[in-house]
């Protein structure tokens, strides 16, 4: 009888080593295989993927006049001298609302703190002041005018789901992504030790709402190269926006009437704008002689909208040429020194153009 037990316990033994070595077997082989498609830490396409998934602050820009942060809601804010407690971003159209009551007034917006920002790797700082607030934003948009890391021309359909293996651990489990800072997190605290495989096909969406259906890591990475340039990546900023207009003297560098290009009207026009508001545009005599210069007065403002774009509105007056420039342009791109601005009709199509380039 014992030996039947001990023939019949080894029988056991060696079934369940069978069994084990071969789901291992099995394991490796969906986990690992092939070796170029697993998703490993520090890897060009884990860094291109949390670069992807990085909170994006340009969503609240008419709360904030900045895309380093998110502010977190519920928040209470004073637009105009109305108190108003926004709950969600299409909250948001109430502030924009009030600031198109008038176009004459100054739009104001005062937050009641303190409030909660959101930064880029999603986390929070509490802040206490307007002048902590500012504190922070400036250095931010210094730091991101060296290396603006997050990529924002592409986004993750979720839910999107990664099988994980630690072979030190040997565990296996399936994790599922609901939004962008669960995928970042996990990403940020990738494993060496971890193997990890995305559960293709996934599917990304381009700034221009097209979507793509993704089938492997060789297609993923492909894709976030290609959307980086596709969109205004530029972090538009009223603070940003001022700093470049108002820090020297500019020209016109194009400006398009609809498909007419008239750029040689303004080349002698120097603009010379004031962060109180005014502009001045010098008309330079070509003899050299600067009394013969004609001068004209004009004013400008900035403003963010409910979508987080920019809205600049230029009046230099009613005397031409100057005048066809009077109009309230979508600022399409901040650079170090050139600020592009259009009109646009329908969805993505520039009617009029106008750049303006440090001298």
């Amino acid at each position: 009888m014992k030996t039947q037990i001990r023939l019949l316990l080894l029988s056991l033994t060696t079934s369940v080593f069978f069994i084990t070595t071969s789901c291992r077997t099995e394991l490796n082989e969906e986990i690992g295989a092939p070796q170029e498609q697993t998703l490993t830490a520090n890897s060009k396409i884990a860094d291109l993927i949390l670069k992807t998934a990085m909170n994006d602050g340009s969503g609240d820009n008419i709360l904030d006049g900045s895309s380093c942060f998110d502010i977190s809601l519920p928040v209470t804010v004073v637009v105009n001298g109305t108190e108003l407690t926004l709950n969600t971003e299409d909250d948001f159209e109430e502030i924009e609302a009030i600031f198109d009551q008038s176009s004459d007034d100054m739009d104001t917006l005062e937050f009641i703190f303190p409030i909660t920002l959101i930064a880029s790797d999603f986390s929070e700082t509490i802040v206490e002041n307007q002048d902590q607030l500012d504190a922070l934003i400036e250095a931010c948009e210094e730091d991101q005018e060296e290396d603006d890391d997050d990529i924002e021309c592409i986004d993750f359909q979720y839910p999107l789901s990664v099988s994980v293996f630690n072979e030190n651990s040997e565990v296996l489990e399936t994790i599922t992504f609901t939004n962008d800072e669960e995928l970042h997190d996990f990403i940020k605290d990738l494993d060496e030790d971890d193997i990890v495989n995305i559960s293709f096909p996934i599917t990304v969406i381009l700034s221009d709402n097209t979507e793509i259906t993704i089938n492997n890591l060789d297609e993923l990475e492909e894709a976030i190269e290609e959307a980086i340039d596709d969109c205004d990546e530029n972090d538009l900023g009223e603070e940003r926006f001022i700093d470049v207009i108002t820090s020297e003297l500019l020209e016109v560098q194009k400006y398009k009437d609809n498909q007419s290009n008239e750029t040689n009207n303004y080349r002698d026009y120097i603009f010379d704008f004031s962060e109180d508001g005014t502009v001045l545009v010098t008309l330079e005599d070509n003899d050299g002689d600067d009394t013969n210069n004609v001068t004209t007065e004009g004013t400008w403002s900035v403003r963010t909208r409910v979508d987080g774009g920019l809205n600049t509105t230029l009046d230099f007056g009613t005397e031409a040429p100057l005048n066809k420039l009077n109009n309230s342009w979508n600022v399409k791109k901040i650079q170090e020194k050139r600020i592009m601005l259009d009109e646009r009709e329908g969805e993505g199509i520039s009617k009029d153009e106008l750049f303006f380039q440090q001298i």
